[in-house]
């Protein structure tokens, strides 16, 4: 019986580009796009890693780069062909921070900016 390779996700494959930088190396080439697009393209070039929800994504980078001032919404357009959806919301990098250090790793800069530390040790987690 053969063993199963590991299944390597995000940050633990050594085969991919972080999503965050996915996602400015993205905006960057075509100027701008809204977030399915954007989400597609990363699990189509992703092939077989898990990459996780749309909604995931949506929560765990869009908001963050939004707020960390790396993106900003251009415009809205409705779906084509779905007038009772949601608007499109298309994002583009803000000028001037297209090589800003948050993209390295957003997630951590937004905790340590909102909560003062990005992952607590395990002996402050038991007080």
């Amino acid at each position: 019986m053969t063993e199963k390779p590991p299944r390597l996700r995000g940050w633990s494959s050594p085969f991919t580009t972080p999503t965050s930088l996915f996602i400015r190396d993205y905006l960057l080439k075509h100027g701008e796009g809204y977030v399915q697009e954007i989400w597609r393209e990363l699990k189509k070039a992703r092939g077989g890693l898990h990459v996780g929800s749309y909604e995931n994504f949506k929560t765990n980078y869009i908001y963050v780069l939004k707020k960390l001032g790396l993106i900003e919404e251009v415009r809205r357009e409705p779906v084509p062909g779905q007038p009772k959806w949601y608007m499109r919301r298309y994002y583009r990098i803000v000028p001037g921070k297209e090589s800003a250090e948050e993209w390295v790793n957003p997630q951590k800069v937004w905790k340590l900016k909102q909560y003062g530390y990005y992952k607590r040790s395990r002996s402050q987690k038991a007080r």
